[in-house]
């Protein structure tokens, strides 16, 4: 990091080496589109690079990575929400069973509940949805996702309860927007 603050543009590109398949696959489970994802993982590294000079090294570099990467997916996100996705009635059950196993945000190309889950999941709210993408798929604790997004821990473990009774609801045939 010392090297990178010196301007040193290899040590830069190593850092965006290291970090770029974990912000990137953030940021594709949130948006869904591999040039969108492509452009908004760019940009973070951009907005990385010009704030290099107000990183605090006693904290984690990777949760303030990913923490740009949310706020550009977020914004991003509020720009373009998408409002409808149709499931169909079968299968409700275990795509929120999916939802909860954090191997289900892994690679599963060969389960037929994946792209339901992806669906249902861009349904939700940006802040519900980076919560799940964080602790999900990234494996996160609350308290981590709460120092990414800026929050306390028991706002992380609200929008994740919220997130799953949203969820539930539409899987049920509810419409809960308004949690």
């Amino acid at each position: 990091m010392e090297r990178c603050l010196a301007g040193e543009e290899e040590a830069f590109r190593m850092l965006v080496e290291r970090y770029d398949r974990r912000v990137y696959a953030t940021i594709y489970r949130l948006v869904g589109s591999e040039p969108d994802a492509r452009d908004l993982t760019q940009e973070t590294f951009l907005r990385f690079f010009r704030s290099l000079d107000r990183f605090d090294s006693s904290r984690s570099l990777s949760a303030w990575l990913l923490r740009i990467a949310s706020n550009q997916t977020v914004d991003f996100l509020r720009k373009r929400r998408i409002d409808t996705v149709s499931l169909d009635e079968e299968g409700r059950g275990e795509v929120l069973e999916s939802l909860l196993q954090t191997d289900a945000w892994e690679d599963s190309s060969s389960d037929p509940n994946r792209e339901r889950l992806e669906h249902l999941v861009t349904r939700l709210a940006p802040g519900y949805r980076i919560v799940l993408e964080l602790r999900h798929a990234q494996g996160l604790q609350p308290g981590e996702i709460a120092e990414i997004l800026d929050v306390t821990p028991a706002t992380v473990r609200s929008r994740l309860h919220r997130a799953h009774r949203q969820l539930a609801g539409w899987l049920q045939g509810k419409d809960l927007s308004d949690l």
